[in-house]
């Protein structure tokens, strides 16, 4: 009897071995230099786990990519090596990309440790306003650190904006596109649908897209829902084509005008940059700013986990931005200094005046020699040119005055000759 033949491509390993990744993976040296700790979650993009390097003792977060079709998964992996375009970039409100690798035959990223907290927890707990608006400005942040690089991120969500502590991270940027090849469902390609710009629809899409997605958080934050809900991910994506968001009762006016400029259905009616956009919040946009946030007592009192059943009363907006850029130097919102009071103030004041005062005296003579010195010296050259000009000028004279003479002399003896 013969023996059956056993093909080439029976005897060949699966490419991806996720039975040899869940044996090995809690044992030492699986993942050479790392330890695996913990899982802190999975989604659409993979598995991700909390691994510390033995070197050092120091905390990572290492994604597991999930490529599930052979057929793409060379695709994807010579996608991968376009990480290495985001692993550049280093900003504190970015979950930064340490390094890559392949175990099993699966596609891994090491990123930096960013807590095992996320800003959708965060909102299921219910926050105040302040909270809300200090975690969505340092998300904002982050995406403008990557449009800065001409990166877009195409995925913003609550569950994708990372906290520890008081500091927000934004992570899971550069991934969407890299495993968008592997799934036929638009909610496991670019972007997600509750957060997902019109136009990504069509598979378009740039920074404004990331803008339309900060608008959809910045409601979220706010009013406790998305602006569009649907029974299927269709009617969601239909809806953020066609339909304007409605806003609760105690919104103001400043939310919702911020809200519906993130939300415009073109591109071009949105903020121009993110930038743009934390200025209309009148928040930081550079390191180094402070964060401008007006007193709202309701609001502050009140978590945003879900829209209150009772109409609450209408907080006060924020005084409008700046629109003459020569009263604001910087393009910035800012407010005027507070007066002067205390006698000590009065005291410091009026030493630097006299100070200032001083110095005007000291360098006024040579501000005096200087002006004199310069004038003469341009007086001095522009002399022979004066005089070249007046000479010109009293040729020219002296031509006409010749020819009228001598036009008149001509009538003269014209007449005298007849």
């Amino acid at each position: 009897m013969e023996a059956p033949r056993i093909t080439e491509a029976a005897a060949l390993p699966p490419r991806v071995d996720w039975e040899a990744f869940y044996r090995g993976y809690r044992k030492p040296g699986y993942l050479p230099g790392f330890e695996i700790v913990n899982k802190l979650g999975g989604g659409m993009f993979g598995l991700v786990f909390k691994a510390r390097k033995e070197s050092i003792g120091k905390d990572y977060a290492i994604k597991f990519l999930k490529v599930d079709d052979d057929t793409v998964r060379d695709a994807v992996m010579r996608e991968i090596d376009n990480v290495s375009f985001f692993a550049q970039i280093d900003h504190p409100n970015l979950v930064s990309i340490e390094d890559k690798g392949n175990v099993d035959g699966i596609p891994y990223l090491v990123m930096s440790y960013a807590g095992e907290d996320t800003l959708q927890q965060r909102l299921q707990r219910g926050l105040g306003r302040d909270e809300v608006l200090r975690i969505f400005v340092q998300a904002a942040r982050g995406v403008q650190a990557l449009h800065d690089h001409s990166l877009v991120h195409f995925d913003l969500k609550p569950a994708n904006i990372f906290l520890k502590g008081d500091v927000a991270r934004v992570g899971d940027y550069g991934l969407s596109k890299l495993v968008s090849v592997s799934r036929n469902s638009l909610s496991f390609g670019r972007g997600t649908p509750y957060y997902m710009a019109p136009e990504m629809l069509q598979r378009r899409g740039d920074a404004r897209s990331d803008i339309y997605s900060l608008g959809v958080i910045l409601y979220e934050c706010l009013f406790g829902d998305v602006p569009f809900r649907g029974d299927s991910e269709w009617e969601v994506l239909r809806k953020h084509e066609t339909a304007e968001p409605q806003f609760p009762s105690h919104c103001c006016a400043s939310d919702r005008e911020v809200i519906r400029r993130c939300l415009q259905k073109r591109p071009e009616d949105r903020f121009a940059s993110v930038g743009e956009l934390l200025r209309a919040l009148q928040a930081p946009v550079a390191l180094g700013e402070s964060l401008l946030l007006d007193p709202v007592p309701e609001a502050s009192a009140r978590t945003f986990a879900a829209v209150p059943a009772q109409p609450a009363p209408t907080p006060v907006a924020p005084p409008p931005l700046p629109r003459d850029p020569a009263a604001s130097p910087y393009d910035m919102p800012w407010r005027e200094p507070p007066p002067r009071r205390g006698v000590m103030t009065m005291l410091v004041g009026a030493m630097f005046q006299g100070i200032e005062a001083l110095l005007w005296l000291v360098f006024l003579p040579v501000r005096l020699v200087s002006g004199l010195a310069g004038r003469g010296i341009v007086w001095l050259l522009r002399l022979p040119f004066r005089i070249l000009g007046l000479a010109i000028r009293l040729v020219a004279l002296l031509v006409v005055l010749a020819i009228v003479v001598l036009a008149v002399v001509t009538v003269l003896h014209l007449f005298a000759v007849a």
